[in-house]
């Protein structure tokens, strides 16, 4: 008789041990997120409070004039070829 036939199939048992396994890990993610989750609440506010600003910093810019201008810095800088830099 062989030793698989003797003691049965393990499916269910790595199953279980895959459960144990999960189980574990949640309550891990769990301990560290109630250990860690006001600093890490507070950093992603001060990231979304930083981007907010860069946001509304950029928002009046106006792209287009800037570019054509540097365009005409870098057309006018010399150079026939018309691939000169922009010197500001």
């Amino acid at each position: 008789m062989s030793k698989q036939r003797k003691f049965g199939s393990r499916k269910g048992a790595t199953f279980i041990e895959y459960a144990l396994l999960a189980g574990l890990v949640a309550i891990v993610v769990a301990a560290a997120a109630m250990f860690f989750g006001e600093d890490i609440k507070r950093l992603f506010s001060e990231t979304g409070d930083k981007a907010t600003s860069v946001s509304e910093g950029v928002h009046d810019v106006k792209l287009n004039t800037s570019l054509q201008d540097a365009n005409k810095r870098a057309t006018s800088g010399g150079g026939s070829s018309g691939s000169s830099t922009a010197t500001p």
